[in-house]
């Protein structure tokens, strides 16, 4: 791994004259014994390293630049998630080569999907150029322990149970973080600094980044594992004001979630989450049939996610992933938008650290891409994230849909994200 010292930088550095600064007046911000680098500078800090963090560390390093990552959870660790990646998601896997590293993990394709309105059934394989579009729901233990070798690979460093504490700044500008792990405490310098740490993010807190739009809690959601389940596509259901979807997952298990409105919430208590969450699956005759002979082998995790988003960057920092832009998991979005924006947010930071480009200039071209590909998905989520019951019109045109055999390979292909990748609108006119 290449490690930067201030007195390395090159002249086209951008902000040198900030790092000028930042190398004198550093002491002043972190205590003696938390000198764990003594004088090395990172090109990039990233705090978080799952889906967005991780990802783009693997990006960063593997182009030389300096990268450590720091978590407060060791890599691999499980998390709250939706678990599917979307055409989209996979793409962009596959791009980086690590398909087969997903596969090997036991996690299955799903080639199939079965979309249920009130008992309009649409279902098919979806299709990508004329050959079959598999999509993954792997197991975050999984999933980011992957991207966290991949990225260790390449080059950057992890710090595992590291929790963050507080910034280096410099005349107003960003140029590290300090924090505590098991090896004591320590100031990490950095010319950026990124908060990939979830929609509770602590560099989003830290860096006071202004939230520009808050939609609250529109839904909530339980999941659980279950073994034992015989069909291995995804299966989604639809019932009044409820959605359930069934997804294979690792280790010959389907993760089976259930969404609900926020005022249908049970008491709070395991005992009560799970016996309203298997109430819930069992008051559906299809989803009741297709779990015949399955057990639950977990207890129900809940989640309740504000939909809102972040300004996207400042002096020395900006956010990824569900740090700057979270959304109700209702629309599945959230692990192929943490890759798209590592993808962009790794192409700005290389015009940027390479000196080809401002690093003001470079962040806000990463967030006005980030904007334009999650405005609309943004919308659509919130809307359906309300739970509104369907509409006649829209159930008599899902009749005439599903005699429709192109259309109905239409339809799937776009729920899957195949034929519209920046949009999950496939069912936007519905409510």
């Amino acid at each position: 791994m290449r490690l930067l010292r201030t007195s390395q930088l090159p002249v086209s550095c951008t902000n040198a004259e900030v790092w000028a600064v930042a190398a004198e007046k550093w002491m002043c911000f972190v205590n003696p014994g938390e000198m764990g680098t003594g004088n090395d500078l990172y090109d990039v800090v990233i705090v978080g390293a799952r889906c967005a963090g991780a990802s783009l560390g693997m990006l960063l390093a593997q182009r030389g630049y300096a990268v450590e990552m720091v978590d407060r959870n060791a890599a691999g660790s499980d998390t709250v998630s939706t678990h599917w990646i979307r055409w989209p998601g996979v793409q962009q896997l596959r791009a980086w080569g690590l398909l087969p590293a997903l596969e090997k993990t036991g996690c299955p394709p799903i080639v199939s999907a079965s979309l249920d309105f009130e008992g309009h059934v649409l279902a098919g394989g979806p299709m990508a150029a004329g050959t079959e579009a598999a999509t993954y729901a792997p197991r975050r233990t999984a999933l980011d322990a992957l991207l966290v070798a991949e990225a260790r690979a390449k080059g950057a460093r992890l710090r595992e149970r590291f929790a963050v504490t507080g910034l280096l700044v410099a005349d107003g500008q960003v140029t590290g973080v300090r924090g505590t792990g098991p090896d004591g405490p320590a100031g990490l310098r950095a010319r950026v600094v990124v908060g990939a740490d979830g929609r509770n993010s602590t560099v989003a807190r830290l860096v006071k980044s202004p939230v520009v739009e808050d939609r609250g809690v529109l839904a909530r959601s339980l999941y659980g594992y279950w073994s034992g389940v015989a069909e291995r596509g995804v299966r989604v259901v639809f019932r009044g004001r409820r959605g359930i979807s069934l997804w294979p997952t690792n280790d010959g298990l389907t993760v089976v979630s259930l969404v609900f409105p926020p005022e249908e919430a049970p008491t709070p208590g395991r005992s009560a989450l799970a016996e309203f969450y298997v109430s819930a699956l069992r008051e559906v005759p299809e989803v009741e049939r297709a779990l015949a002979g399955a057990d639950l082998v977990s207890q129900p995790q809940a989640a309740a996610v504000r939909n809102a988003r972040r300004q996207a960057y400042g002096p020395g920092w900006v956010l990824a992933g569900d740090a700057g832009h979270h959304k109700d998991p209702v629309s599945a979005q959230g692990i192929s938008d943490a890759f798209a924006d590592a993808e962009v947010l790794a192409d700005a930071l290389d015009a940027a650290l390479s000196g080809s480009a401002g690093l003001d200039e470079a962040l806000a071209g990463y967030a006005a891409a980030r904007d334009a590909q999650r405005l609309d998905t943004f919308n659509y989520t919130c809307e359906q994230a309300e739970l509104r019951p369907f509409g006649a019109e829209f159930l008599d045109d899902l009749a005439q849909t599903a005699a429709d055999e192109q259309a109905v390979a239409a339809f799937v292909n776009t729920f899957v994200g195949c034929d519209a990748p920046s949009d999950a609108s496939w069912l936007g006119e519905s409510h």
